[in-house]
Order: structure tokens, then sequence, then C-alpha cells
């Protein structure tokens, strides 16, 4: 009877388990999803096509692009897999709109506190460098999130391995006649020689 039970938590866990992995990446890249799609529709707001865009948001929307382009090619560059990477991608726009709404909300509500009411003609004048500043904090966002190459390497690793000035003599008048302090140098020159720095952890995260 009692493995019946065990039989059944352990299906029922994974089924769980499944389900929730699923809305938590269904919840995540629709919110991913729509907060890209929202920076274009935001610029173009007026419905005017290109001729409503100033210098500073179609910059931006080049440097978004950029960024994205240089996020996937820093990730095939390491060989990452295609779902490491849209799976990390997913995750870093989705909790950068997820934060920045956060703080958004809340000065909202300071407002509210402190003036009792929100008036249209203060959010319209507020609009357009909510959308900037939140264009630019999402670039700064997936740059940063880019996948790179480890900054310890192993041309790194052979300039730590010992001189050959620390070379242990072959004689030494000051060991003693068992030769421990030989022994103890030799050992320190190997544990030197084959120290290799941490692996970067954000390399397969």
């Amino acid at each position: 009877m009692k493995s019946i039970f065990n039989t059944l938590d352990i299906l029922v866990g994974y089924l769980s388990f499944g389900i929730m992995t699923f809305l938590l990446y269904f919840s995540l890249g629709s919110v991913a999803i729509l907060s890209l799609l929202a920076i274009p529709v935001g610029f173009f707001e007026y419905g005017s096509g290109i001729n409503e865009l100033d210098l500073a948001e179609v910059g931006s929307l080049v440097l978004l692009c950029l960024v994205i382009w240089r996020f996937f090619s820093r990730g095939a560059s390491q060989q990452w897999r295609r779902w490491q990477l849209v799976r990390r991608f997913i995750f870093v726009v989705a909790m950068n709109t997820l934060v920045v709404s956060f703080f958004l909300f809340l000065l909202f509500i300071l407002v509210i506190f402190e003036n009792g009411k929100v008036e249209s003609g203060s959010l319209y004048k507020l609009d357009e460098l909510i959308t900037f500043s939140s264009t630019l904090i999402m670039i700064l966002s997936i740059y940063a999130a880019a996948p790179l190459a480890p900054f310890y390497g192993e041309k790194h690793d052979a300039s730590l391995s010992a001189p050959s000035s620390f070379a242990a003599p072959e004689s030494d008048p000051s060991s003693d006649s068992d030769g421990s302090q030989s022994t103890c140098k030799t050992d320190f020159e190997d544990n030197l020689k084959n120290y290799r720095a941490p692996d970067n952890p954000w390399e397969k995260a």
C-alpha cells in the first residue's frame, strides 16, 4: 500500500512540475514578446510612419536590434544550445519588464497619495520619457546578459605556472637530513603549476 502511494506521489509530482514549468515559460515568454513589441508600437503611436520618429527613437531601435543580434551571436560563438539562449533571453527581457513595471507602479501609488488623483495631462507628458527610459534599460539588460568567453583562459592559467627560478635546489644545507623541506617545496611547485582559476559561473547559466 505504501509503495502505491509513493508511486502516485511521484507521478503527481512530475505532472505538477511539468504543468508549472510550462506555465512559467509561457508567462515569461508572453511578457517578453509583448514588452519587445511594445517598444516600436510606443514609438509609432501616431500612425504617421517613420516620419514621426526623432533621432533618439531611431537610435534606440537600432541599438535594440544590435544588442539582440550581439546576444545570439555571442551565444553561438560560445557554443550555447539554442534553447539555452532563448531561455536566457526570455528570462532577462521578462524580468527587466517586471522590475520596471514594479517601480512605475510604486511611482504611480506615490503620486496618488500626494495629489489624491492622477491627471491625464501629466501622464501624457511622462509617457514619452517612460517609453524612452524603459527602452534604454532594456537595451542595457540585454547587453549585460550576453554570453561571454571565460575571463580566465588557458593562456592566463599558463602564466600562473611557477617560474624556473622557483625550482628546488639539489642540495640545501638548511634542510633536514630526511629532505622534508625539499619535499614541501616540490609539493608547492606542483600545486602552483596545476592551479586553475575558477570557472565563470555565467558561462552556462
